[in-house]
């Protein structure tokens, strides 16, 4: 009888402790990269390349920038599974926004947070042409997304709405 009271107590506290872990995690759809540090979010409903920044800011996170090839592994790991018939309002489904343009001067690439992305450590682009045309043309494309498949970033026109990854840093516990 002692033994099953004391068995029946460390279940009680395993349960408390167990749903107290549960409710400390992040709720909001964010995947947590431990290797990085980083949490990412696919975001299903999408906007063009301006509204998808301001939902990032609003949710205390900004658009995605892979700065290495693996943090763009992860990213284009993420669009890889994701759920096609789920994205909504999306002119092209296969192409999701990070943050990464050149609307200031379509000369330089520049990730949301300002830097030259042939300086931050990752600036490879899909094939031939993309990103290396340079057009101050606002009909052209001046921003970059990630597809499932190809192993860099895509230009694509700020215009289109698309889904897109968002990246919150976390502090280690």
């Amino acid at each position: 009888m002692w033994f099953t009271t004391k068995m029946r107590l460390l279940a009680i506290s395993f349960f408390f402790i167990a749903i107290a872990y549960v409710q400390s995690q992040p709720t909001d759809g964010y995947v947590l990269e431990k290797d990085v540090g980083i949490a990412y979010k696919l975001v299903y409903q999408a906007q063009n390349g301006t509204k998808a920044k301001e939902y990032g800011e609003q949710e205390g996170a900004k658009l995605a920038v892979p700065k290495s090839e693996e943090e763009y592994a992860l990213i284009q790991k993420i669009v890889r599974h994701m759920h096609f018939p789920s994205v909504v309002n999306a002119e092209i489904k296969l192409i999701a926004w990070l943050g990464i343009n050149n609307l200031k001067n379509y000369k330089v690439w520049k990730n949301i947070d300002g830097q030259n992305i042939e300086d931050t450590g990752f600036h490879t682009w899909t094939g031939q042409d993309n990103g290396r045309g340079y057009s101050d043309d606002p009909a052209e494309p001046h921003c970059a997304g990630v597809d499932a498949i190809n192993p860099g970033l895509r230009d694509w026109w700020c215009h289109r709405r698309q889904p897109y990854v968002c990246q919150k840093t976390v502090n280690p516990v």
